[in-house]
């Protein structure tokens, strides 16, 4: 079968033949029809990733969209990489997909949602009437992290970045208010806190870390106390941050990070059979939406690399 196949650790998958699985006692053959590419498979194939493959060479891709050989379409993760024509997943473990969803939509939908609608609802326990804060929303995820806090109830959502022309854009996909990052430091503390004032933050779904992260806290310190749970789920602007004990001791919050690691796997069970089917059919509908580039896998090499553009998520469909 044709696949993108990762030979050595740090390099781009190249497009080659690879050996078809072979499924065992409880496990189904899927036909691949779509794989996008996430931070997680850019990072396990880099070596990064707290993950690892078995051997090499190896076909990456956790999980994807294809064809059951009884032709129904599913989206499931996959026990063989994603980015082939064939793989092997785990039977009875996958969502069927509504009539009309696009495949790529599809493919590309679930990991945002994981670090979105999943550090919403298992790690910040969002309830109805609650604020959020998205930091770094004009990525891929946190559009959908905009989205699912308004289906979840967010009674205000507010979003930064430094897309200027994609926060405005948020605001058509459900954001209240935008702080936009390329200001200075004082005017974006500032902005924080008179939005609090307005309606006290409850969450933060922090994409960013970093720099950004400690303005936060900078804003939240100079407020009168009141929970707040920050969740982080990225580090784009960086992997480490200073944080005075003082913050910690004199305000009540609440710090935890949302990924594979730290959800568990009854949790993620969970969501995909009771959360994810009512979630792709708002998406066919066309009430959740996600932009989504696509390229044939004979291309995977060259767009392994490729910058997202404008929270657009890259997507490889088999030809």
């Amino acid at each position: 079968m044709k696949a993108g196949i990762l030979h050595q650790l740090g390099t781009n998958p190249i497009y080659g033949d690879f050996e078809n699985p072979q499924p065992q006692q409880g496990q189904l053959i899927v036909n691949v029809k779509a794989a996008a590419i996430k931070q997680v498979d850019r990072s396990k194939v880099a070596g990064r990733h707290y993950t690892t493959f078995a051997s090499l060479p190896v076909v990456p891709g956790i999980d994807g969209v294809g064809t059951l050989p009884n032709g129904d379409a599913v989206y499931a993760w996959g026990l063989t990489g994603m980015f082939a024509e064939q793989a092997v997943i785990e039977d009875g473990r996958y969502t069927p997909l509504p009539k009309g969803l696009d495949f790529a939509l599809a493919a590309a939908l679930p990991n945002a949602l994981v670090g979105s609608d999943m550090a919403l609802l298992y790690r910040a326990q969002i309830r109805a009437g609650q604020t959020v804060l998205i930091n770094g929303a004009t990525g891929a995820t946190g559009k959908i992290a905009v989205q699912m806090s308004k289906y979840r109830g967010a009674q205000k959502v507010i979003v930064t970045g430094r897309n200027q022309a994609v926060l405005n854009d948020l605001l058509l996909l459900g954001a209240d208010e935008i702080i936009p990052l390329m200001q200075d430091d004082e005017t974006i503390i500032n902005q924080i806190q008179e939005s609090f004032k307005a309606t006290p933050i409850d969450i933060v779904i922090d994409y960013l870390w970093g720099h950004p992260v400690e303005l936060i806290l900078k804003a939240i310190n100079g407020l009168p106390p009141y929970k707040i749970t920050i969740v982080t789920v990225g580090e784009m602007a960086g992997s480490t941050i200073n944080l005075p004990s003082g913050i910690l001791r004199s305000r009540m919050v609440q710090l935890l990070g949302s990924g594979i690691g730290s959800l568990s796997k009854k949790d993620i069970a969970d969501y995909l059979e009771t959360e994810l089917p009512a979630i792709f059919s708002l998406a066919a509908q066309g009430k959740l939406v996600m932009e989504v580039a696509t390229f044939p896998l004979s291309e995977i090499e060259s767009v392994w690399s490729r910058d997202e553009t404008s929270g657009k998520r890259n997507v490889i469909i088999m030809e």
